[in-house]
């Protein structure tokens, strides 16, 4: 349980934390800036292969298997299929990408539980190397056909994930790649828990355990002041994606603390992620502020299972 007492901690030394990281250097990258080539991560395969950690601590491995049809690794799950009508697009170029969610009777599923934020569904887009994602919101027709205009940046192999919850189901994670033709040069995303973005810089601190809720904290500051007129985003002030570097494995992260429409707060986010494996993981943090939504993203390995007693 993530108590007030830890969240007050937390502000209390946040000036410290925050100034002690900008001193040691932050990254300023563009997320798609060339890099030095790289063996490419799982880029033939449509379906990518198990991850070389599951499997490695009891606590993680009865995570994964509670989390079947929720970490976007298969395309068909629990009786559902994410069924793109094309995989071919061209790099560069806005593309409109239709797909269908079929259920377990093999018909497209038109029914719907809406997600924090009012949509039923959105897509994740993100390319192999775990660069430059994007969250797309596609619009349903009544016969359950998705559409949304869908631009990829480079060449490369791109991985697609639907987030959704079927009604009278459980939320879902399903995925799928699809395929921009061309050359691009793999990134390789060294450990960075700070990020700049234009003026803004975030920081984002708090340990990964594998197979237990873990505490992490976003700090958002812009020219060196701290924000402090956030405004909602999914009904929360930040919204944190954790993808697993290699495969890409979703993983699950709640927001700490629910935003009403109107309110404002900063510079710190709470949330409380649940990554299924030791390894290391694609923080992507979205935050609305000054009319925009701005994504900044980071990497951060796990520090092993949390102790008895829950998230530290």
């Amino acid at each position: 349980m993530l108590t007030a007492v830890r969240l007050g901690a937390y502000v209390g030394v946040l000036g410290v934390v925050f100034g002690a990281a900008w001193g040691a250097g932050a990254l300023a990258r563009p997320a798609l800036a060339p890099a030095t080539p790289a063996p490419p991560a799982a880029t033939s395969a449509v379906e990518a292969p198990a991850h070389p950690h599951a499997g490695t601590n009891p606590a993680a491995s009865e995570a994964a298997v509670d989390r079947a049809g929720t970490d976007g690794l298969a395309t068909t799950a629990n009786g559902y299929t994410l069924a793109p009508a094309t995989r071919a697009l061209t790099a560069g170029r806005a593309t409109e990408f239709t797909f269908v969610v079929t259920g377990p009777d093999g018909r497209a599923v038109t029914a719907f539980t809406p997600c924090a934020d009012g949509s039923a569904l959105r897509l994740l887009v993100v390319r192999r190397d775990g660069a430059g994602l994007q969250v797309v919101h596609p619009q349903m027709a009544v016969d359950g056909t998705w559409r949304a205009p869908l631009r990829l940046p480079t060449a490369g192999t791109w991985r697609v994930l639907a987030e959704f919850t079927p009604a009278g189901d459980g939320p879902t994670v399903l995925g799928t790649d699809v395929f921009a033709p061309g050359e691009f040069a793999p990134l390789q995303f060294p450990t960075a828990r700070a990020a700049r973005l234009g003026d803004y810089q975030v920081r984002i601190d708090g340990d990964l355990h594998a197979g237990t809720e873990s505490a992490i904290f976003a700090t958002v500051s812009l020219g060196g002041r701290a924000v402090t007129d956030l405004v909602p985003e999914r009904g929360a002030f930040g919204d944190l994606v954790a993808l697993r570097a290699g495969d890409l494995a979703y993983a699950a992260v709640r927001a700490q603390v629910h935003a009403q429409p109107g309110e404002r707060a900063g510079p710190g986010i709470a949330f409380a992620a649940t990554v299924p494996t030791e390894g290391t993981y694609r923080l992507f943090l979205r935050f609305r502020h000054a009319g925009a939504i701005h994504t900044v993203d980071f990497t951060v390995p796990t520090t092993g299972v949390a102790p008895v007693g829950g998230p530290r």
